[in-house]
């Protein structure tokens, strides 16, 4: 049985622009809408067993720091695009059926899931978030019920 992905690798700006409110939000404020879509994210890899690199398009480029047990956030250079940052992620085939990619590019999806990764849409990352808090409210409130205060 193959192994299911573990790697959530997420298209920042087309989760941004696939998602209402951050998109109006970007318009006004794009360094708000990145960072409350990485809260979100951080919030989901905190909470599950997904290890979450997020890239963005960007200007000058930051070498990422992981550290334990958190996400990774990667903006590519002048010279490159964050497609290619995904792509060259995917290029490994060691590691391209562990790694799931979210964007909403259907060019860009073709291009990762040629390479064996998988892909889904910012639709399932939204239903993912929401998922990962109902089943985290409902282990605090069976907690809460269990404690002996």
């Amino acid at each position: 049985m193959p192994e299911l992905p573990k790697y959530l690798l997420v298209d920042g700006h087309s989760v941004i622009y696939a998602w209402p409110e951050l998109r109006s939000l970007h318009f006004s404020r794009p360094v708000q809408a990145r960072r409350q879509l990485i809260t979100l994210l951080q919030q989901l890899q905190d909470s599950s067993d997904w290890r979450i690199t997020v890239v963005f398009d960007g200007k000058f480029g930051i070498t990422p720091v992981r550290r334990e047990n958190e996400l990774v956030i990667v903006y590519s250079t002048i010279d490159e695009t964050a497609d290619s940052i995904i792509e060259r992620m995917c290029s490994r085939p060691e590691l391209a059926p562990l790694i799931l990619v979210v964007t909403a590019d259907e060019a860009e999806r073709r291009t990762v899931e040629s390479l064996g990764a998988n892909c889904s849409s910012p639709n399932w990352l939204e239903d993912e978030l929401s998922s990962q808090r109902l089943s985290l409210d409902d282990s605090l409130k069976r907690i809460h019920r269990g404690a002996k205060w």
